[in-house]
């Protein structure tokens, strides 16, 4: 049987005329946006074929995820994707559909490898510890995630589902009704990533782009503490005895974690 060179499945071939390359009219229209948009990219210079082994599904999204991990989602294109794997853009597309497509791929894989720990039901405290200690990790090593996952419309894909699923299925046996578990899985997942803009920022300044964090600590910060018009601010100013402790990000999220956790521990039952 043939398969449809867009979307990879089988079909039934006719029995009479041109051997057709697609399994429907919406592959086909899909395929056509597909070369219209990379006819639209600039011009650039080709690249040399990719050899051994062939372009897949697996390859493409590696390779969308070490661009992002390294340069942030806004350095992502197809085209740039295309060049990491050796291919011309086109190629891409007999394996996905497009960039939002790619996106989704890539928050999928990368959440699916986590290495969230194994879940051991009973206590409540600890699975909760457990996601939100998987989660902080996930954005430390790929912070272009928390920009796709920071919104009221996440892409829905399994591995996100399933971390909000064992978020909710620590709460089972607590006697709370769905909507005070999902409220307590989202106040959870929230504030990692609240505090998860934080840690980008500073994997950002790492990178080089605008001041760096170094030169903030020791000059920005201490210059808008000093007296101005006779006033001061006192406590904000004790902690420049402590910048080390005070930027500690990764103490920071533990100690809100558990606080937030201390808030949670009445609503349940023993």
């Amino acid at each position: 049987m043939p398969i449809c060179v867009q979307c990879g499945r089988e079909f039934a071939r006719q029995s009479r005329g041109r051997a057709p390359r697609y399994c429907s009219r919406s592959c086909q229209a899909r395929a056509y946006r597909a070369r219209q948009a990379a006819r639209a990219e600039p011009e650039t210079e080709p690249v040399p074929p990719r050899t051994g082994g062939g372009l897949t599904v697996d390859a493409i999204v590696r390779a969308a995820v070490r661009i992002a991990d390294a340069e942030g989602l806004d350095a992502l294109s197809m085209r740039r994707v295309a060049e990491a794997c050796g291919v011309g853009a086109m190629a891409l597309y007999h394996h996905v559909d497009g960039k939002d497509t790619l996106i989704e791929l890539m928050v999928e894989a990368v959440y699916a490898a986590s290495g969230t720990p194994e879940r051991r039901p009973g206590d409540w405290r600890a699975e909760l510890e457990r996601v939100a200690r998987a989660e902080w990790a996930l954005y430390t090593r790929h912070p272009w995630a928390l920009q796709v996952l920071a919104s009221v419309q996440p892409p829905l894909v399994p591995s996100v589902l399933a971390g909000v699923e064992r978020a909710m299925a620590a709460l089972d046996g607590h006697g709370l009704d769905p909507l005070t578990v999902h409220w307590i899985a989202q106040s959870v997942l929230g504030q990692v990533q609240g505090l998860g803009l934080l840690r980008v920022s500073e994997i950002e300044s790492a990178r080089g782009e605008g001041p760096t964090l170094a030169h903030w600590r020791a000059s920005v910060a201490p210059a808008a503490l000093r007296p101005q018009d006779g006033r001061r601010f006192p406590r904000l100013a004790a902690l420049e005895q402590i910048p080390d402790d005070a930027a500690d990000l990764d103490r920071l999220f533990e100690f809100a974690l558990q606080r937030l956790l201390d808030g949670i521990a009445p609503l349940l039952t023993p």
